[in-house]
């Protein structure tokens, strides 16, 4: 089974925690390195011409494979991957997840108005993320058991999204549902993996991240599609 079950956009991780390790993930460690992820993130969507679209989304994809193999071989080993190649790779996807929001980012940042639904769509993003992350947290309510529901809805999700690009002319009418089903469900994605990050070892520090970044970048996407849809686009001139 490949170590993230999202497909075609989406990914997610589930992770099996080790209670008989006693050092847990530092959460600093988590919010640091996911602060660098960000960056790059921004960097890859700003700066990388969009030619790089195709090739970023393929190397985004073995990465998916790769970055946990390797973090593997550092824990095997005893190393910190947050620190090794691991934590460097993690930069790497991050920013090829900007190229590939690339075409769709620079696009609206070239006029005014785009700008203006690209702001707002970031700030809220980062205002759901952020509250969503620090429910999970900090409530004392095991949220695993959501973990299958929202697993077998990302799979309707995948789905709908897979038949959108066969039959448009019937889904497209649904386009605004569909954006409000996946923020609620990477809402809920993010709660649950914050409150993973909170239980799992020191040695899945890199993973728990990549998971947490994964759920940022499909909440943004699925905001973003609801505020063109609401504003009809946002690149009027």
């Amino acid at each position: 089974m490949p170590p993230f079950e999202h497909s075609s956009r989406y990914y997610h991780s589930p992770y099996v925690i080790d209670v008989k390790q006693v050092k847990t993930v530092s959460l600093s460690q988590v919010m640091g390195l996911l602060s660098f992820m960000f960056l790059s993130m921004a960097a890859g969507s700003f700066l990388v011409p969009q030619q790089y679209f195709m090739p970023a989304v393929i190397l985004e994809f073995v990465l998916l494979f790769v970055i946990p193999r390797i973090n593997r071989q550092a824990a095997a080993r005893g190393n910190d991957p947050a620190t090794g190649l691991a934590g460097g790779l993690a930069l790497v996807f991050a920013t090829c997840a900007g190229v590939v929001l690339g075409p769709i980012v620079q696009s609206l940042a070239a006029t005014s108005e785009g700008l203006a639904v690209l702001g707002q769509a970031s700030l809220v993003t980062f205002i759901v993320f952020a509250a969503f992350g620090a429910y999970g947290l900090m409530t004392k309510r095991n949220l695993s058991s959501m973990a299958k529901v929202l697993f077998i809805g990302l799979l309707v999700l995948i789905g709908i999204t897979i038949l959108s690009m066969f039959f448009s002319s019937f889904f497209s009418p649904f386009g605004l549902l569909i954006g409000l089903g996946g923020a609620v469900l990477f809402s809920l994605m993010t709660a649950l993996d914050f409150q993973r990050a909170k239980y799992s070892t020191a040695d899945n520090a890199v993973l728990v991240t990549l998971s947490i970044f994964l759920d940022f970048v499909n909440l943004f996407t699925f905001i973003l599609n609801i505020f063109l849809i609401v504003g009809g686009g946002g690149r009027k001139r």
